[in-house]
C-alpha cells in the first residue's frame, strides 16, 4: 500500500501534524504502535458522569505558550487556572514539616477534564481509517522512490510505501524503534541516541478524595519535600473544586523503585500525604500512578538510568541529510522553541510543515 506521506506516532505531534495535512486536503496514514492515542499525555480515572480525568502526563499550558492555548480554544475545550490559594508545606529531612505563607504566583494552566480532552478533539477531526492503532513500525527503510515500511498488527506484517516520513516520535525511540542503521548516518544516530526524552525517567502519583480537605486548612496542596517519595505535591482538583485530588512527581531515581512493588510505591505516596495533611489523607477513594519508564515507547535504558535534562537537538547542521532523506522529525524534543512541552511539539510540527 502506498501512501504520500505517513506519520509514525500518536501523540499530540502526530495528531497534530495530521489535522493540519488533512485541513490542506492532503492524503496522510497516521500509525500508532499502541492501543491507544496521546503518547505521553495520559490521563486514569474518568468519572462516568462529568468524564474528568487526572493527567498522568503533561498537566500544564503556560501563561507563554500561544499556540497550545490557541489549539485548545479552537477545539473548544476550557483553560482555568492551576489552585494555588494558600500556603506551601515543606519537608526537610529530620524536621517536622514547615508551613509556609503564601503558594508560588507563578500562574499555570489546566484543561478541563484533562488532557486527554486534547487529543480526543484532533482524533475527531481526522477520516477513521487514516489513523491505525496497534500498528507498531519493525523496519524503515529507504529506497529510490521514496520510503518502505514493515509494521506489525497483531502479528501480521503490513507493508507500506511512502513518499515522505513524518516520525513523531522522541529522538531515542526512532534509534529503538524506526532501525535507523538502515539509513541514517552515524552523525544522526549519536545525536539521536544523546537525546533525553522529556519525562521519560519520571514517575507520577494522583490521589482522589471525597473533597479537598487541605483548602480547608489554608493549603494550596502544594508542597515540597526532599524525604520523598513524592518531590513536588499539587493540588489536581478539577475545576470548580470539585473531584478533589493531589497529584506528586516520584523522585526515586528508576534503579530503586524498579526494585519496590506497584503496591509499595502507592503506599509510601500515601504516607507521605498523611504525613503532611493527616488522617483525612490516609484513605484516597482512587490510586493511580504511571511510571513513564517502564513504557517501552517512551523509555529507552539510557532514559533510566541517566539524570534527567531538557532535550535540546538542533537540527541545523543536520538539515542537508534530512531533506536529501525526506524525513521530518516532529517530536517535542525537536523543537527550536519550547523542546520538550507540549507547545514544542505543535512549534516541531508547524516547522515541518512548512518545509514540506
Amino acid at each position: 500500500m502506498t501512501k504520500p506521506i505517513l506519520i509514525i506516532g500518536g501523540g499530540l505531534a502526530g495528531l497534530y501534524a495530521a489535522t493540519k495535512l488533512h485541513q490542506r486536503n492532503i492524503a496522510f496514514l497516521l500509525v500508532e504502535a499502541k492501543a491507544q492515542l496521546g503518547g505521553r499525555i495520559y490521563s486514569e480515572g474518568s468519572l462516568s458522569a462529568s468524564n474528568t480525568g487526572f493527567d498522568l502526563g503533561p498537566t500544564w499550558i503556560f501563561p507563554h505558550q500561544p499556540k497550545i492555548q490557541s489549539l485548545a480554544k479552537s477545539l473548544n475545550l476550557t483553560l482555568y487556572e492551576q489552585y494555588n490559594q494558600g500556603d506551601v508545606l515543606y519537608q526537610a529531612p529530620n524536621q517536622t514539616a514547615q508551613q509556609i505563607p503564601g503558594a508560588g504566583d507563578m500562574q499555570l494552566f489546566r484543561l478541563k477534564h484533562g488532557m486527554t480532552t486534547l487529543i480526543n478533539k484532533l482524533y475527531k477531526q481526522l477520516p477513521a481509517k487514516s489513523v491505525l492503532l496497534n500498528h507498531s513500525v519493525t523496519e524503515l527503510t529507504k529506497t529510490h522512490k521514496g520510503w518502505h515500511l514493515k509494521i506489525n498488527n497483531n502479528g501480521q506484517t503490513v507493508h507500506y510505501n511512502a513518499k515522505t516520513v513524518i516520525t513523531a516520535l522522541p529522538p531515542r525511540m526512532i534509534t529503538q524503534h524506526l532501525t535507523p542503521e538502515l539509513w541514517a548516518s552515524q552523525r544522526l544516530i549519536n545525536r539521536l541516541n544523546t537525546t533525553p526524552t522529556w519525562m521519560a525517567g519520571q514517575a507520577k502519583f494522583v490521589a482522589t478524595f471525597d473533597h479537598a480537605f487541605w483548602r480547608e486548612r489554608n493549603l494550596s496542596g502544594q508542597c515540597f519535600s526532599r524525604v520523598g517519595p513524592m518531590v513536588e505535591i499539587h493540588d489536581a482538583s478539577a475545576d470548580n473544586n470539585k473531584h478533589a485530588a493531589l497529584f506528586g512527581f516520584i523522585g526515586i531515581p528508576y534503579s530503586t523503585r524498579s526494585k519496590v512493588t506497584k503496591t509499595q510505591l502507592v503506599e509510601a505516596c500515601i504516607s507521605q500525604l498523611t504525613y503532611f495533611y493527616g488522617e483525612a489523607a490516609k484513605s484516597p477513594t482512587q490510586c493511580f500512578i504511571k511510571d513513564w519508564a517502564e513504557d517501552e515507547f517512551v523509555a529507552n535504558n539510557d532514559d533510566k538510568t541517566q539524570p534527567s535534562q531538557h532535550p535540546e537537538f538542533n537540527c541545523s547542521e543536520l538539515t542537508p541529510e534530512l531533506n536529501e532523506l525526506n524525513i521530518h522529525l516532529v517530536g517535542s524534543e525537536f523543537a527550536n522553541k519550547e523542546a520538550g512541552y507540549l507547545e514544542g511539539a505543535l512549534n516541531a510540527v508547524d516547522d515541518a510543515l512548512s518545509a514540506i
